[in-house]
């Protein structure tokens, strides 16, 4: 993949971290992109087909969702600016998608009224045509009224206009173009968690299901990571080599200590290595939130936050690009934490 021109403006700063001791230090190199205030940071990222990244996150609690680029495979980022559709009104942080076509999704959850932070919330959600410039005018997903509808991880496009939405309450198969929808496969509702597919056409939940018949049935996954007690929070990504990556952050106290992949290399089936890519030495400030994509064939990047005071810099949003092969050659086995 091959990307664009560097941006005019940059304010991100190269730093490096101390992670796990078999990491080096001077192959893994964490980027500031963002100063978040504080609150519900909980970034989303997506990846366009021309190579751009582009990232929303939380600035200011509930009031500044701010959309950050990057043209140069994360090493450096345009300065934060708000999200267009939501300045001057409420929201909490959703999710970013890149549709077959190209243009990309955002979903995000809007208060029971554009100004207040009362539920039931619900989400709307805008189309960009260019990278993440500009954004369409906002519209809804199905909703119950009276019934709180959340989104935070990226939908499945299962084919053109058939969008598998992961919301709070209900998991949806929605037509943009009719504004129909219709319940997955045997109509559960997984809640707020991940769902992907792999490249074998097999859908894995982040409640810890498996399903090889597009969701008519499912199998519960023995000792799969416990992404449904904070769905809202951790991430679950398919690489296009069919690997899986769960998130698991480790440690005591609201950001625990360590943060780490934990592998599947087989459809799904188990999950018995892990990688840790996080490690501080110290207690992580915050939820992290970790979001990763894809980002060629022999890269991924994962942007999370991290908003300890006394840390170089202060509070923190991050970018940390890790090679696919070093993620194949130096993951362990899974032990209890």
């Amino acid at each position: 993949m091959k990307f664009a021109p560097c941006l005019a403006l940059r304010v991100a700063v190269l730093v490096f971290v101390p992670v796990c001791g078999a990491l080096a230090a001077e192959e893994l190199k964490l980027v500031r992109i963002g100063n978040p205030i504080g609150g519900h940071i909980h970034p989303a990222a997506c990846i366009s087909s021309k190579g751009t990244l582009v990232v929303t996150y939380g600035h200011v609690n509930h009031r500044d969702l701010r959309l950050t680029r990057s043209t140069d495979g994360g090493a450096t980022w345009s300065e934060p600016k708000p999200f267009a559709p939501t300045v001057g009104k409420t929201y909490y942080p959703g999710s970013l998608t890149t549709l077959r076509d190209g243009r990309l999704l955002h979903a995000w959850n809007r208060w029971s009224e554009p100004t207040n932070e009362k539920e039931p919330r619900s989400v709307l959600y805008s189309l960009s045509a260019d990278d993440g410039v500009t954004w369409s005018e906002p519209k809804p997903f199905p909703r119950d009224e009276k019934t709180p509808s959340i989104i935070r991880h990226p939908i499945v496009e299962l084919a053109a206009n058939q969008w598998l939405l992961p919301l709070s309450d209900r998991t949806l198969v929605f037509d943009p173009a009719t504004g129909a929808s219709q319940p997955f496969g045997d109509g559960r509702a997984h809640g707020l968690v991940p769902i992907v597919r792999t490249p074998k056409g097999t859908f894995v939940s982040g409640a810890g299901l498996r399903s090889t018949n597009a969701g008519k049935s499912w199998q519960t996954i023995a000792n799969f990571p416990n992404l449904k007690e904070q769905g809202w929070r951790h991430e679950m990504v398919c690489l296009a080599n069919g690997w899986l990556l769960a998130s698991e952050i480790l440690g005591p106290g609201v950001g625990g200590e360590r943060i780490r992949y934990v592998l599947s290399r087989d459809d799904g089936v188990t999950w018995s290595e892990v990688f840790e890519y996080y490690n501080p030495g110290r207690a992580i400030g915050g939820r992290a939130c970790p979001r990763t994509v894809q980002l060629d064939a022999s890269n991924m990047g994962v942007i999370f936050y991290d908003v300890e005071p006394k840390q170089a810099g202060g509070p923190g949003l991050f970018f940390l690009r890790i090679p696919i092969a070093k993620l194949g050659r130096e993951a362990t086995s899974r032990t209890a934490p």
